[in-house]
This record gives C-alpha cells, sequence and structure tokens, in this order.
C-alpha cells in the first residue's frame, strides 16, 4: 500500500512538473514573440518616417512635384499605420508617446513644404528628438534598461577625408 501511494505521488508530481514547465515555456516564448513584435513595430515606424524626411527633403525643392506629393501622402498613411501598430504592441504609455509625438513632428514637417503650418527645420528636430526617446522608451520595454543610445555628436560626424564638420545625414 505504501508503494501504491509513493508511486501516486511521485506521478502526481511528474506530472505537476511537466505541466509548470509547459507553463513557463509557453510563458517565455510569448514575452520573446511580444518582444520582436515590439521590435518590429518601432523599426517598421521609423523606416517610414525617415522615408517621408527624405520624400520632405525632395518636396521642399519641387514643392509642386505631384508624383513627391502622392509619395508623401502613401508614407504618411503607412507611417500612421506602424503607430497604430505601436500603440497596439506596446505595453509602455511612454513608447507609445514617442511613437505618436515622432509622427506629428513628421506630418508637420512634410505639411510645412506645401505652405502648411509648422516651420520645417524645428519639425526635423522634433523628429530627431522623439526618434531617439522611442528607441529609449523601446529599449527599457526590451529589457535593456537604462542603456545608452547613441547619438551623433553636435554638428554632426565628420565628413571622411574632409577637413571640416558637416550636417550628419
Amino acid at each position: 500500500m505504501a508503494a501504491a501511494l509513493f508511486a501516486l505521488v511521485g506521478a502526481l508530481i511528474g506530472v505537476l512538473g511537466t505541466v509548470l514547465t509547459e507553463l513557463a515555456r509557453g510563458h517565455r516564448d510569448d514575452r520573446k514573440l511580444q518582444q520582436e513584435q515590439l521590435r518590429s513595430a518601432c523599426a517598421d515606424l521609423a523606416t517610414e518616417v525617415i522615408r517621408l524626411q527624405d520624400v520632405s527633403h525632395e518636396l521642399r525643392r519641387t514643392p509642386e512635384d505631384v508624383q513627391l506629393k502622392h509619395t508623401a501622402q502613401e508614407v504618411h498613411s503607412r507611417a500612421h499605420a506602424m503607430q497604430e501598430r505601436l500603440r497596439l504592441t506596446s505595453r509602455s504609455a511612454a513608447t507609445q508617446e514617442a511613437g505618436r509625438w515622432l509622427l506629428h513632428c513628421v506630418y508637420y514637417q512634410w505639411r510645412s513644404t506645401q505652405g502648411g503650418p509648422g516651420e520645417f527645420w524645428q519639425a526635423q528636430e522634433g523628429v530627431h528628438e522623439w526618434l531617439t526617446k522611442l528607441h529609449v522608451e523601446a529599449r527599457k520595454e526590451l529589457g535593456l534598461g537604462d542603456s545608452a543610445v547613441f547619438q551623433d555628436p553636435q554638428g554632426g560626424l565628420p565628413i571622411p577625408g574632409g577637413k571640416s564638420r558637416g550636417p550628419a545625414s
């Protein structure tokens, strides 16, 4: 009788151990998936914001270019979709806020090329500021803590082979 009881307790411990192991593995896998979705959402948003900035620089030179206007609208729509994906993916209100401000600044940088409100270069500074904040907040959310995010030095990186420091690209 005691042997049967020990066998039953052993079997229960084995089953419980297996269930707990699978629960832990599932939790870890869910966390990895959430982190990958956050990384992807941030990278995709940054990509579209940078593309809209590039198009905006072109629109400053040729504000009447119909194809550039159409491209800007498409890129903005994708950036907006990426910002909404970030809102759904991120658990951090600070990360979501940085994404929203980033979209806001790049929108007004683009619209300033078409005679809209806002000042192009101030909006560009806002994009840079909020893109850095997005990286900082996302890195916190990803478990990287307050680790530093590299920023170009004031005045930009030196031009390879050049003697002066120009704006970074």
